[in-house]
């Protein structure tokens, strides 16, 4: 199976003998916790569902990597008829809908439709390709798969311009794993692991580049991702290198 992002979107590509799309990280009712902070931002939710819908152009089968809700561990009033709204809709474009459990997807189980295929939080594996959340460790289907893709860890990069102007933009990571650390766990490891970026607006995420080392979720955590391999990658297609070393 072939993937790729889709330019300008963090979206996936996902082409084998089925045709898939890839998001993760949703993040509906963060506007809450926000407005609790004193910022008063309207739901992103509507943007979101019009920029998925669209994607049923490219696949008819949707993949979403976790954290659909942001609260945890419970479901709030308005994030349940947020959330039901988008599963509604996602199903009346897509063929399928495959959602894999994240860290912030506490009792999402219960308002989910029949018609949407849960997936454990340890992941699965489509054709050759293993996904997982990121948040724990992925599971044996998953690492026995020529790709890995995975999302939690948000991926940006930190741009600094002559003036010393600094942007936060979202970015794509590409990276090898460390096959002799992978297999003191693992029976087989994929030759690339895929870092998605999170697909909710205000969620740009922690940039990569300004704090070494602190990754999320065990695969960083234990060093089983080769960082010297590292690629990042903005949404646009630009090749930023390692991100590390800008």
């Amino acid at each position: 199976m072939d993937i790729e992002p889709i330019p300008d979107l963090p979206a996936l590509m996902m082409k084998g003998h089925q045709d898939w799309v890839c998001v993760a990280d949703l993040h509906i009712g963060i506007e809450v916790q926000l407005r609790a902070a004193g910022f008063n931002i309207p739901s992103q939710m509507p943007r979101m569902l019009a920029s998925l819908e669209g994607l049923a152009s490219r696949a008819s089968r949707m993949l979403i990597l976790g954290d659909i809700k942001h609260r945890i561990p419970s479901i709030g009033y308005r994030e349940d008829k947020e959330i039901r709204h988008l599963l509604q809709a996602l199903l009346s474009r897509f063929d399928e809908l495959v959602i894999a459990s994240g860290n912030h997807d506490g009792g999402l189980s219960s308002i989910l439709p029949a018609e949407v295929k849960a997936i454990a939080n340890h992941g699965g594996k489509i054709e050759d390709v293993g996904f997982f959340h990121g948040h724990v460790w992925p599971s044996k289907e998953s690492m026995a798969s020529e790709k890995l893709v995975m999302a939690h860890i948000h991926p940006s990069i930190l741009l600094v311009d002559s003036l010393g102007t600094k942007t936060n933009e979202k970015c794509w990571l590409k990276a090898k794993l460390r096959s002799k650390g992978v297999a003191e766990k693992y029976d087989a490891c994929p030759k690339e692991l895929v870092v998605v970026p999170a697909f909710n607006p205000l969620l740009t995420g922690t940039p990569i580049n300004s704090k070494a080392g602190s990754y999320m979720g065990p695969l960083f955590r234990n060093n089983l991702v080769d960082e010297n391999s590292l690629t990042a990658f903005l949404l646009d297609g630009t090749d930023l290198g390692h991100p590390l070393r800008r």
